[in-house]
């Protein structure tokens, strides 16, 4: 297409839109701004040039919104002047942007920390081995208290030179890393940069991979390095149907929770501990410490006697099976409160020597109104219940408590946690709830600063909403006040698959399972969605097969079958899902699905029509 011909479609496009931007004579081809000036159009390259001009940091911030890739990034190349010149100008423009990045997330005044990350984060998206970019984010994480971001964007930055240079990271940057977490040895930080892998198994000649579960460093492992003891906190029920049962049940496993907030114990997590109970007879505890690393179990239950309820509760060495200490208390519904907080102060004094006596002062006023604390345990019984109807009595008896105790932080975050429930149920539909929950979990954060409940719900309905800058940083916040919530963990997996980082995904779904030995399904399914957007699919289906109900993951199991070629057992899982779902449709899925990178989603997309759905 010549000159002529390029004028010519210009004219009819601009007079069938009403546009007089481009004009000509017989010797020039020209710009008409006024349209331009008097706001009827907008041209982004014009907008960037006045910014650039200015400097100042609103400007730069600006720049880097404007800038979304190379100049005229869709023009196809035709061998001509006109595309050296454009290369010569994409190149100015990109450097020049660098530049002003780089000068303003070194700039030591005048700057904000938020300002200096939003910098860097385009410093990395425009060249992602600005390692710059990278310190800076580490520096400024290190600034907010966020020390798991910290080693994520190391091992971002370290992976990201390996795989696509073959380098490690300057000196500078790991120094500084080792400065901003001073308890990892040069050798440690070396073997985050460069993991060694363990020898391969050979069986029959076949070369047997090491599975990564076993590679992988978990905080179960730190803590054992620590030497910090291990507790189960068991819940022995005689009638499970029992509204008394199942509120000691609810009351014992928050006690758990709060456990694992104590940096000076390492603890099994309520899931687990809870199908010890179910799935084999306690005659003795010694069989724990071999299989889950247990050096105290708690041994509670509920007691009846003259018309009472007691409940009994004995700290056990599990090596020498000594009870260590042992507590009975009255238990019913109108000061449950009271012996919560006594209970968890004497296993706590009884399992640890010395505690941080601000962790006790906070342990000891948590839960102020015992009606409050009554309705939430009520709520927090049915809440895990995938049951519309179950979920919004599970929302009201938290509102019940807000009644009582209107800033109740463990309610506030249940009610959020309900909300972004049923948003799940509802196939992901309209997300008003989703935003209503959003701000009912903000009001909860600032409530309870060491509670971290509040941003594991902001942390997933942010994740839901497509923020996902913003759900890391919640779910770091929270790791950084409980690192040994599973369940919290498992969430924080999740959200990490969908920002696209994978293998840092995988690794935190290990470290809950670690702590989680006996975990839920949630856990499997979060693990193996991993596993397959890593193409390591026969491990996904590993990770599904150890669900105790593997059919709710047969659409997944289904596309991983079909691909490695397995295309019978594609089509019988993705007949079970289908039996169990007839409505699915693959459009209307994918729609719904949140996900930071477009490659990972269209890579679910075609797994699926290669098992057969459509």
């Amino acid at each position: 297409m010549n000159l002529r011909q390029s004028l010519a479609r210009i004219r009819k496009f601009q007079e069938q839109y009403g546009l007089n931007l481009v004009q000509g004579d017989a010797t020039y081809v020209y710009l008409n701004l006024s349209q331009v000036r008097a706001e009827l159009l907008s041209i982004d390259l014009l907008e960037y040039l006045e910014f650039a001009q200015l400097g100042d940091i609103e400007s730069v911030l600006s720049l880097a919104g404007l800038y979304t890739g190379d100049l005229l990034a869709h023009n196809e190349p035709q061998n001509s002047d006109f595309d050296e010149w454009l290369d010569v100008q994409r190149v100015k423009l990109r450097d020049d942007l660098i530049t002003t990045l780089l000068r303003m997330v070194n700039q030591p005044v005048g700057v904000s920390i938020d300002e200096k990350r939003q910098c860097a984060r385009k410093l990395i998206e425009i060249d992602p081995y600005q390692e710059v970019g990278y310190r800076t984010l580490m520096q400024t994480a290190s600034q907010l208290g966020l020390i798991a971001k910290v080693e994520r964007t190391f091992r971002e930055c370290a992976k990201k030179l390996r795989d696509d240079l073959d380098v490690d990271p300057e000196e500078e940057t790991i120094e500084l890393y080792q400065k901003l977490l001073p308890k990892l040895s040069p050798a440690t930080t070396r073997a985050l940069i460069l993991p060694q892998p363990a020898p391969p198994l050979v069986a029959n000649g076949v070369e047997i991979q090491t599975p990564q579960s076993i590679l992988a460093t978990t905080q179960l492992e730190q803590n054992k390095r620590a030497g910090l003891p291990r507790v189960m906190v068991l819940y022995m029920p005689h009638n499970a149907a029992d509204p008394m049962e199942q509120l000691a049940a609810s009351l014992v496993d928050d006690i758990t929770i709060g456990l694992c907030r104590l940096r000076t114990l390492s603890v099994v997590a309520p899931y687990t501990s809870k199908r010890v109970v179910s799935e084999s007879p306690i005659d003795s505890f010694e069989g724990l410490n071999a299989q889950f690393g247990v050096n105290y179990a708690v041994d509670s239950k509920i007691v009846r006697r003259d018309g009472f309820c007691f409940l009994s509760v004995k700290l056990v060495d599990v090596a020498t099976q000594e009870i260590v200490w042992a507590e009975k208390q009255k238990f019913d519904y109108v000061l449950p409160e009271q012996q919560y907080r006594q209970l968890s102060i004497r296993i706590i004094l009884s399992v640890v020597s010395v505690i941080e006596k601000s962790e006790l002062d906070r342990y000891n006023k948590l839960y102020q109104d015992p009606n409050a604390y009554y309705w939430y345990l009520i709520g927090k019984k049915e809440i895990d219940k995938f049951d519309l109807p179950k979920l919004h009595q599970s929302r009201q008896a938290f509102k019940n408590a807000l009644t009582a105790s209107p800033d109740f932080v463990p309610a506030l975050s249940g009610i959020a946690r309900t909300m972004q429930k049923e948003w799940l149920m509802r196939a992901r539909s309209e997300k008003d709830i989703l935003l209503e929950g959003e701000q009912i979990a903000k009001r909860a954060a600032p409530a309870d600063p060491d509670d971290e409940r509040p941003l594991r719900e902001l942390g997933t309905i942010s994740m839901y909403l497509g923020k996902f800058d913003d759900s890391l940083e919640y779910f770091d916040q929270g790791e950084s006040i409980n690192p040994q919530h599973a369940d919290l963990l498992a969430d924080y997996a999740d959200a990490l698959n969908h920002y696209g980082y994978l293998e840092l995904s995988f690794e935190k779904i290990e470290q809950a399972i670690a702590l989680n030995p006996l975990a839920p399904d949630y856990y499997y399914w979060v693990g193996a969605g991993t596993l397959h957007d890593l193409d390591r699919y026969s491990e996904a289906i590993d990770f599904i097969q150890r669900m105790q109900n593997p059919r709710v993951a047969a659409r997944p199991m289904a596309a991983c079958w079909a691909m490695l070629g397995e295309k019978e057992k594609a089509f019988e899982c993705r007949d079970q899902a289908l039996e169990d779902n007839p409505n699915f449709r693959i459009d209307d899925w994918i729609k719904g699905m949140c996900l930071r990178v477009p490659e990972q989603r269209q890579k679910y997309e075609d797994s699926l029509r290669e098992a057969g759905f459509q």
